[in-house]
Protein backbone atom coordinates (compact mmCIF):
# COMPACT_ATOMS: atom_id res chain seq x y z
CA UNK A 1 0.00 0.00 0.00
CA UNK A 2 1.30 3.32 -1.14
CA UNK A 3 0.96 6.03 1.69
CA UNK A 4 1.34 10.20 2.04
CA UNK A 5 2.50 12.32 5.01
CA UNK A 6 4.90 14.54 5.54
CA UNK A 7 8.74 13.31 6.44
CA UNK A 8 12.37 15.54 6.33
CA UNK A 9 13.74 15.43 2.65
CA UNK A 10 17.49 14.31 3.15
CA UNK A 11 19.73 14.52 -0.05
CA UNK A 12 17.89 17.53 -1.61
CA UNK A 13 19.97 19.30 -4.21
CA UNK A 14 21.55 22.52 -3.25
CA UNK A 15 20.61 24.66 -6.70
CA UNK A 16 16.62 24.92 -6.54
CA UNK A 17 16.52 25.87 -9.96
CA UNK A 18 13.91 23.82 -12.57
CA UNK A 19 16.15 21.86 -14.65
CA UNK A 20 14.70 21.26 -18.41
CA UNK A 21 15.80 19.76 -21.25
CA UNK A 22 19.30 21.08 -21.99
CA UNK A 23 20.30 19.48 -18.80
CA UNK A 24 18.99 16.13 -19.65
CA UNK A 25 20.85 16.44 -23.65
CA UNK A 26 23.77 17.96 -21.96
CA UNK A 27 24.48 15.23 -18.85
CA UNK A 28 23.61 12.46 -22.13
CA UNK A 29 26.63 14.37 -23.88
CA UNK A 30 29.30 13.90 -21.28
CA UNK A 31 28.46 10.68 -20.91
CA UNK A 32 28.88 9.92 -25.14
CA UNK A 33 25.17 8.43 -25.41
CA UNK A 34 23.33 8.87 -28.60
CA UNK A 35 19.83 10.29 -27.72
CA UNK A 36 17.51 13.15 -29.49
CA UNK A 37 15.44 15.04 -27.49
CA UNK A 38 12.11 15.32 -29.57
CA UNK A 39 10.04 18.36 -29.28
CA UNK A 40 6.08 17.60 -28.90
CA UNK A 41 3.06 19.82 -30.44
CA UNK A 42 1.43 19.91 -26.74
CA UNK A 43 2.00 19.03 -23.49
CA UNK A 44 2.26 15.30 -22.64
CA UNK A 45 2.38 14.56 -18.95
CA UNK A 46 1.34 11.15 -19.20
CA UNK A 47 2.94 7.97 -20.82
CA UNK A 48 -0.38 7.71 -22.89
CA UNK A 49 -0.31 11.36 -23.88
CA UNK A 50 3.35 11.09 -25.12
CA UNK A 51 2.66 8.09 -27.16
CA UNK A 52 -0.33 9.16 -28.78
CA UNK A 53 1.40 12.53 -29.52
CA UNK A 54 5.09 10.55 -30.94
CA UNK A 55 2.75 7.87 -32.73
CA UNK A 56 4.61 4.73 -31.03
CA UNK A 57 3.34 2.04 -28.82
CA UNK A 58 2.62 2.99 -24.88
CA UNK A 59 5.21 0.00 -24.30
CA UNK A 60 7.87 1.86 -25.85
CA UNK A 61 7.01 4.52 -23.66
CA UNK A 62 9.15 4.81 -20.48
CA UNK A 63 7.24 5.99 -17.18
CA UNK A 64 10.21 7.62 -14.73
CA UNK A 65 8.79 7.70 -11.12
CA UNK A 66 9.96 8.80 -7.71
CA UNK A 67 9.11 6.86 -4.70
CA UNK A 68 10.48 6.36 -1.49
CA UNK A 69 11.56 2.73 -0.63
CA UNK A 70 12.09 2.81 3.33
CA UNK A 71 12.32 6.88 3.40
CA UNK A 72 15.04 6.21 0.91
CA UNK A 73 13.97 8.41 -2.60
CA UNK A 74 14.56 5.88 -5.55
CA UNK A 75 13.48 5.97 -9.41
CA UNK A 76 11.03 3.27 -10.57
CA UNK A 77 11.22 3.06 -14.29
CA UNK A 78 8.30 0.62 -15.82
CA UNK A 79 6.52 0.73 -19.34
CA UNK A 80 4.29 2.97 -20.37
CA UNK A 81 1.58 0.36 -20.73
CA UNK A 82 2.74 -0.63 -17.14
CA UNK A 83 1.74 0.63 -13.58
CA UNK A 84 4.73 0.27 -11.05
CA UNK A 85 3.46 -2.30 -8.04
CA UNK A 86 4.13 -1.45 -4.56
CA UNK A 87 4.65 -5.15 -3.40
CA UNK A 88 6.36 -5.57 -6.42
CA UNK A 89 8.81 -2.57 -5.56
CA UNK A 90 9.01 -4.29 -2.24
CA UNK A 91 9.95 -7.05 -3.08
CA UNK A 92 12.38 -6.33 -5.10
CA UNK A 93 14.04 -3.86 -3.20
CA UNK A 94 13.40 -5.75 0.39
CA UNK A 95 12.08 -2.70 1.90
CA UNK A 96 9.07 -2.35 3.39
CA UNK A 97 7.43 0.92 2.86
CA UNK A 98 6.80 1.83 -0.88
CA UNK A 99 5.67 5.44 -0.66
CA UNK A 100 5.15 7.54 -4.23
CA UNK A 101 6.21 11.17 -4.16
CA UNK A 102 4.33 14.24 -4.16
CA UNK A 103 4.99 16.79 -7.04
CA UNK A 104 6.92 19.00 -5.05
CA UNK A 105 9.16 16.25 -3.67
CA UNK A 106 9.91 15.21 -7.39
CA UNK A 107 11.00 18.90 -7.78
CA UNK A 108 12.96 19.43 -4.93
CA UNK A 109 15.20 15.75 -5.12
CA UNK A 110 15.43 15.66 -8.91
CA UNK A 111 14.84 19.52 -10.42
CA UNK A 112 12.31 18.53 -12.66
CA UNK A 113 8.51 18.79 -12.53
CA UNK A 114 6.45 15.37 -11.83
CA UNK A 115 5.03 14.31 -15.26
CA UNK A 116 8.31 15.52 -17.15
CA UNK A 117 10.94 13.68 -15.12
CA UNK A 118 13.88 11.63 -17.51
CA UNK A 119 15.93 8.75 -16.15
CA UNK A 120 19.20 10.24 -16.03
CA UNK A 121 20.50 14.18 -15.48
CA UNK A 122 18.65 14.80 -12.54
CA UNK A 123 19.90 17.51 -9.43
CA UNK A 124 20.98 14.72 -7.26
CA UNK A 125 21.83 11.05 -7.93
CA UNK A 126 19.55 8.16 -7.29
CA UNK A 127 19.65 4.32 -7.45
CA UNK A 128 16.86 3.55 -9.50
CA UNK A 129 14.84 -0.09 -9.96
CA UNK A 130 13.77 -0.93 -13.64
CA UNK A 131 10.99 -3.40 -14.80
CA UNK A 132 13.12 -6.01 -17.49
CA UNK A 133 10.27 -5.12 -20.25
CA UNK A 134 11.54 -1.78 -20.02
CA UNK A 135 14.76 -2.70 -21.91
CA UNK A 136 12.90 -4.83 -24.59
CA UNK A 137 12.37 -2.39 -27.09
CA UNK A 138 15.50 -1.64 -28.91
CA UNK A 139 14.40 1.83 -28.65
CA UNK A 140 12.21 3.72 -26.23
CA UNK A 141 10.82 7.18 -25.25
CA UNK A 142 11.54 8.83 -21.50
CA UNK A 143 10.77 12.52 -20.04
CA UNK A 144 12.49 15.00 -21.83
CA UNK A 145 12.50 17.42 -19.01
CA UNK A 146 9.89 19.13 -19.70
CA UNK A 147 6.07 18.04 -20.55
CA UNK A 148 6.79 19.46 -24.13
CA UNK A 149 9.71 17.80 -24.66
CA UNK A 150 10.58 13.38 -24.83
CA UNK A 151 14.17 11.65 -24.93
CA UNK A 152 14.74 9.36 -27.31
CA UNK A 153 17.65 6.67 -27.27
CA UNK A 154 18.72 2.92 -27.39
CA UNK A 155 17.26 0.66 -24.57
CA UNK A 156 20.63 -0.32 -24.21
CA UNK A 157 21.97 2.94 -23.83
CA UNK A 158 19.31 3.66 -20.98
CA UNK A 159 20.24 0.48 -19.10
CA UNK A 160 23.76 1.66 -19.26
CA UNK A 161 23.44 5.32 -18.06
CA UNK A 162 20.93 4.83 -15.58
CA UNK A 163 22.24 1.37 -14.03
CA UNK A 164 19.71 0.10 -12.63
CA UNK A 165 18.57 -2.65 -10.38
CA UNK A 166 16.64 -4.77 -13.33
CA UNK A 167 13.40 -6.50 -11.72
CA UNK A 168 9.77 -6.92 -11.83
CA UNK A 169 8.67 -3.73 -10.83
CA UNK A 170 5.77 -3.18 -13.18
CA UNK A 171 2.47 -5.23 -13.58
CA UNK A 172 -0.46 -4.95 -16.65
CA UNK A 173 -3.64 -4.67 -15.20
CA UNK A 174 -5.07 -4.88 -18.24
CA UNK A 175 -3.84 -8.59 -18.19
CA UNK A 176 -7.04 -9.19 -16.05
CA UNK A 177 -6.99 -10.49 -12.32
CA UNK A 178 -5.21 -13.72 -13.59
CA UNK A 179 -2.19 -11.74 -14.09
CA UNK A 180 -2.71 -10.50 -10.57
CA UNK A 181 -5.26 -7.30 -9.47
CA UNK A 182 -3.33 -4.06 -9.30
CA UNK A 183 -3.06 -2.43 -5.85
CA UNK A 184 -5.48 1.10 -5.62
CA UNK A 185 -2.07 3.65 -6.06
CA UNK A 186 -2.47 6.92 -4.20
CA UNK A 187 -1.35 9.37 -7.05
CA UNK A 188 -1.38 13.13 -6.26
CA UNK A 189 -4.08 13.13 -3.57
CA UNK A 190 -6.80 10.34 -5.91
CA UNK A 191 -7.08 7.19 -5.90
CA UNK A 192 -6.20 5.63 -9.67
CA UNK A 193 -5.66 2.16 -10.99
CA UNK A 194 -2.87 3.54 -13.42
CA UNK A 195 -0.47 6.74 -13.82
CA UNK A 196 -0.24 6.81 -17.77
Amino acid sequence: MLHFWPRPLSGAPKEERVRSCSDVHNFLCEEDVPHEILHLPSPADTARRAAESLGVPLGEVVKTLLFFLDAVPTLILVPGDAVAGSELISAASGCTEVVLARPHEVLRLTGYRAGALPPCGLATSLSAFADPQVFTPPVVYCGGGTTTTMLKLRSGDLRRVVAAHVAPVGHWPQWGAAAGAPPVVAERGREARSSG
